[in-house]
């Protein structure tokens, strides 16, 4: 049922995220990315999109990664760069140059099945400089680490300098709700757009969103999962060494993943998260993880005895 809570939620997103003057809600991560470009596209009245090759921004056409019964013009306009290499970024938006309507990124790159990368200044530097110079909106996907990084969001974490900015996940620890917001200056361009959906205004998500938000506040959820990240990082790293398994644990503290050298089909990395799925530990074997706070040194330390166990197994089954 609708409530009375979109006001609050939105009151409340604006005092606390960083850049954010406006927002509106939809119900999932697509919702509000694909809210973005349009957005995006209306104020600068251009049409075209930069991606980074790989990234994942959701469901919609015109960035489904894979998938039949899209057509291809959908993606007329949607044109792709290497994650982390500004001169790769400097070439494919001169090639457009004059017609880019804006750029879509996470905040650091977690695509699946490779290990995660902190964003590099000189690549967010170069994004920041050439949207000032060009005109194009830095549209900085937060689904996935917002809440986990910074309070204020992953754009003030990292340096980026974000237009619009899209939420959802952690900002309501799991209830279906999500945000796209952006700079004042927009404004105008979004009350041309139709944006609704069919349970946009249930109002136990926006419930759960305003409690948790302020619950992440009052209790530093934050720092706690930055510590808590931080030793399960340094102990899978340990642990691996001593059992003679190379390893590369990546990403911030709050959502690490690790991989395993020489193993482009991740069957080593399924072999291992299937064995600590037996001893009653959950670790994806392609994508990155997540520490929440209600972990505690005891759960982290019992997930790293797992952990110790399951590359002892590794090793017996792989080698080194």
């Amino acid at each position: 049922m609708p409530s009375d809570l979109w006001l609050p939620l939105a009151k409340k997103m604006v005092e606390t995220i960083d850049g954010l003057d406006w927002c509106v809600f939809g119900k999932n991560g697509s919702d509000v990315t694909s809210y973005a470009i349009t957005l995006a596209r209306v104020y600068t009245g251009k049409m075209d999109i930069l991606l980074a090759r790989g990234s994942y921004h959701g469901s919609h056409f015109w960035c489904q990664p894979h998938g039949q019964g899209v057509p291809e013009e959908w993606k007329t306009h949607v044109h792709y760069f290497e994650y982390n290499d500004a001169e790769d970024f400097r070439r494919v938006w001169a090639e457009h140059q004059g017609t880019v309507a804006g750029v879509v990124l996470t905040p650091h790159r977690h695509d699946a099945m490779r290990d995660q990368e902190l964003p590099k200044p000189e690549f967010v530097e170069a994004v920041n400089s050439l949207a000032r110079k060009d005109g194009f909106m830095v549209i900085i996907d937060d689904v996935r680490c917002g809440f986990r990084l910074d309070i204020a969001g992953s754009s003030k974490h990292y340096g980026w300098k974000a237009d619009i900015q899209c939420f959802g996940k952690a900002m309501a620890n799991g209830y279906a709700i999500s945000v796209a917001g952006a700079r004042r200056e927009l404004m105008e361009a979004a009350k041309t757009i139709f944006f609704t959906g069919t349970h946009f205004f249930s109002g136990v998500p926006f419930a759960a969103a305003l409690a948790c938000i302020d619950e992440i506040r009052a209790s530093s959820a934050i720092e706690h999962i930055r510590r808590m990240g931080t030793m399960f990082m340094n102990g899978l790293a340990d642990a691996a060494a001593a059992a003679g398994v190379k390893v590369s644990v990546t990403g911030p503290p709050a959502m690490p993943y690790m991989t395993f050298a020489d193993d482009p089909l991740f069957e080593t990395n399924r072999f291992f998260c299937g064995e600590a799925a037996r001893r009653g530990i959950f670790l994806h074997p392609h994508h990155n993880w997540f520490v929440c706070a209600a972990m505690q040194e005891a759960d982290i330390q019992k997930t790293l005895d797992v952990a110790s166990v399951c590359f002892k197994l590794t090793r017996e089954k792989i080698g080194g």
